[in-house]
């Protein structure tokens, strides 16, 4: 009988106590790695999220600035467009022409309070939604951008709305010197989401303030003239 069979373990025997003892000795030491990595790998997809979401504004703010310069709506006013985000893509730079897309579709696709009556066609306005069709059809899915919801918000800080009707045509979706967006997270502290909600102005300024997992019912209200004193903090 071979002596080295007669005197040790079988190797399959040596393996498998090798096994047993990563398993035993690993396990615990992988569930405080585990504990460690997890809430970081969190944090930096969250702070990922808010960062794309803070560039998303600044360059709303650049959109308005084009928009008013340009008069892409052809109302023949040096105006803002404050019915909704959506719009600087959806309206149509005239009859038949095409949306105007001043946003990517995937910004527009983000505003989850679109403007329902469609809004002006470019040189014609007026609510009709079957101009504006092919803007609408792109439109009809709503998702998040990097775990943010995008929108027009409601109020100035006079407590006036935001959409007046700035060209005298009777429909209120402009403004002749103001603006505010917001941007609100999808999922609360979640990987897929953030924890701040963002707002902006015409004055280009970002204000940021964590919410919780619920908004107030004035979210949508520009916080007055000093946004900080009512807890904002200005987003660099």
């Amino acid at each position: 009988m071979d002596e080295n069979k007669k005197k040790g373990f079988p190797t399959w025997a040596i393996a498998l106590l090798v096994v047993l003892g990563v398993v035993v000795v690993g396990c615990p030491l992988l569930s405080i790695v585990a504990a460690i990595a997890i809430p970081s790998l969190l944090r930096s997809r969250i702070a990922a999220n808010e960062s794309s979401a803070v560039g998303t504004m600044r360059s709303l703010v650049t959109t308005q600035s084009h928009w008013r310069q340009t008069d892409a709506d052809r109302n023949g006013v040096s105006d803002y467009w404050t019915a909704d985000v959506s719009g600087f893509y959806r309206i149509e730079r005239a009859p038949g022409q095409g949306p105007v897309s001043s946003v990517d579709i995937a910004l527009a696709q983000a505003d989850d309070d679109k403007f329902a009556d469609g809004g002006p066609v470019a040189g014609r306005p007026g609510k009709d939604p079957k101009s504006v069709g092919a803007g609408l059809l792109a439109l009809s899915r709503t998702a998040p951008r990097s775990g943010y919801f995008f929108r027009a918000m409601k109020l100035n800080a006079d407590g006036e709305p935001y959409a007046a009707d700035a060209d005298g045509d009777g429909n209120a979706w402009t403004h002749d010197s103001e603006f505010g967006f917001q941007a609100r997270t999808e999922k609360y502290d979640q990987a897929g989401g953030g924890v701040t909600t963002f707002i902006v102005s015409e004055a280009g300024v970002i204000y940021g303030m964590d919410f919780g997992d619920s908004l107030p019912g004035n979210a949508e209200s520009w916080p007055g003239m000093n946004p900080t004193a009512s807890g904002w903090r200005v987003v660099q």
